[in-house]
């Protein structure tokens, strides 16, 4: 069966009564802008499946983070498949078939819409369910509660493809994002060069004791993959700078791609972008040639994307861990250890897409128990529940309002917990996070777990041993401009008390 004549079956005429009162209330297609056809043909048969298996039950209006702060039902999983199917019966549908055939007389399809309710799809629907569609973190909330299971988020993410093929989307906002990827291999539109200027100021600051390794001179078995938030947005430099000292300290055979490191392309592939294969198959060449073993990230959204969808573009021959989840075979194996206590209580923030994409809960709770004197106090969503902080999936792009107040109802849940402090696996969550924390002007304090990590194998925190060594420096140097400033005026008095009090002139001359 060829993938129109599935479309051209697919329950075309189940729906029309239900969208009887749409229709009546539908306005007039003359004389608008012709609907551009959405290349639905290319779903697949499984795709096809859970657009038809949703229920209609609910259950994702009660979990949806979005809804939980714009409480449109045309923004709920079940709506958006109800949207979507409304317009491919519209598009491609047995009624569709005969109201665009020449051979069918107009008497007979007036009767048609009629009886059947039939109506076209218009652009101001379309327009409104692409807003929709990417007014969503794809956090994957709705496919964990799911009872149908559909899975939820490749759905999205395909959907948002046709629509991209269809000239639809993304959303203006978000073309700046894949401008700033296309140009500079990042979506924060800084220079190509600027990937590695966080490493040497780092090492002027004494954070880290030497830029990190590059993995073509030392030929090393492990690539230590930044990703792009961690290099370049300076509020978030901590993350890349404790896993380097961690792996310093633990003499891991490590190595970094410096300046010839790429996006990932996880932006492009969240927002329907085409040009995600073309990043992903430079990438995975570019991966396999270094005869590594691993690939460990500390970037959750790197991580998922490299491990989960790299492989359906070409084979990847290393493995692919977060960097806690290597850490945490270390800590297995008894080559990590704890020797010195991080006496703090904290609540923990599973990211997406470490959590619920790739089930990735358990290494970052084994850490935090292993390290002497933390106490972890979870939130009441956690683990495959966790409310997501809106940073992913395009949206904080697209819809900033919205991913701001979902980081802000997330700081308010760990708040309630009584933590010192919020820590998170991902730079994205991390960003996502302190924003909410800045609008709320809350004292919980946003960290990563690698600074936990770090301090607990170096006995001291970088940051503030980097600080307090700087104020010192900074003391030492005014208290010795001080002094030399003393010694002059002493001099400039001694001037001019000989003056005042010139030597009287030898008798006898």
């Amino acid at each position: 069966m060829t993938e129109d004549k599935k479309m051209s079956d697919f329950r075309a005429d189940e729906t029309m009564a239900e969208n009887e009162d749409t229709a009546s209330s539908a306005p007039e297609t003359q004389n608008k802008e012709p609907v551009r056809q959405i290349p639905i043909h290319q779903l697949d048969m499984k795709r096809l499946i859970e657009l038809d298996a949703c229920t209609r039950c609910g259950e994702c209006l009660s979990w949806c983070p979005v809804y939980d702060q714009d409480a449109r039902e045309d923004l709920i999983p079940r709506r958006k498949i109800m949207d979507f199917l409304q317009i491919a019966r519209s598009q491609n549908g047995f009624l569709s078939g005969i109201m665009k055939s020449e051979k069918v007389g107009e008497s007979l399809k007036q009767v048609i819409k009629k009886v059947c309710g039939y109506t076209e799809i218009t652009q101001e629907q379309v327009n409104e369910f692409v807003s929709n569609l990417y007014e969503c973190s794809t956090c994957g909330q709705c496919e964990v509660v799911c009872p149908a299971h559909i899975d939820t988020v490749n759905l999205w993410e395909d959907l948002r493809r046709l629509i991209v093929q269809a000239g639809y989307g993304p959303l203006e906002p978000q073309k700046a994002l894949r401008k700033s990827v296309m140009t500079f291999d990042n979506p924060w539109q800084q220079p190509r060069a600027g990937r590695t200027k966080w490493s040497r100021r780092a090492k002027k600051d004494n954070l880290i004791a030497d830029e990190p390794r590059e993995i073509k001179k030392t030929k090393g078995k492990v690539l230590l993959f930044f990703g792009c938030t961690a290099s370049y947005d300076t509020n978030v430099k901590q993350v890349a700078i404790h896993t380097i000292n961690i792996l310093e300290a633990l003499n891991i055979d490590y190595g970094v791609l410096g300046k010839e490191e790429k996006c990932c392309g996880s932006v492009l592939l969240r927002m329907g972008d085409p040009e995600y294969k073309r990043l992903f198959q430079e990438n995975i060449d570019q991966f396999n040639s270094l005869g590594i073993d691993t690939l460990i990230s500390s970037c959750s959204g790197c991580f998922k994307t490299i491990m989960q969808d790299y492989p359906k573009i070409k084979a990847l021959n290393f493995e692919v861990l977060h960097t806690v989840e290597y850490l945490a075979r270390l800590l297995k194996s008894g080559e990590l250890t704890f020797p010195y206590p991080v006496n703090k209580t904290v609540t923990y923030h599973d990211p997406c897409h470490l959590g619920r994409a790739t089930g990735g809960f358990d290494a970052p709770r084994m850490i935090m128990e292993a390290i002497p004197g933390l106490t972890l106090v979870e939130m009441p969503r956690n683990r495959e529940y966790s409310r997501c902080c809106g940073a992913g999936g395009g949206l904080k792009a697209g819809f900033p309002d919205i991913q701001g107040r979902m980081a802000q109802q997330r700081i308010k849940e760990a708040e309630q917990t009584g933590a010192e402090e919020l820590v998170s696996c991902c730079p994205f969550c991390y960003q996502g996070l302190q924003l909410g924390i800045g609008v709320l002007e809350s004292k919980i304090v946003m960290k990563d777990l690698s600074a936990y990590i770090a301090q607990a194998l170096l006995g001291y925190d970088v940051f503030e041993k980097a600080a307090k060594e700087a104020e010192e420096k900074k003391r030492k140097k005014e208290k010795a401009k001080a002094l030399k400033e003393q010694e002059k005026e002493a001099e400039k008095k001694k001037a001019q008390e000989k003056e005042k009090n010139p030597a009287s002139p030898a008798d006898g001359t």
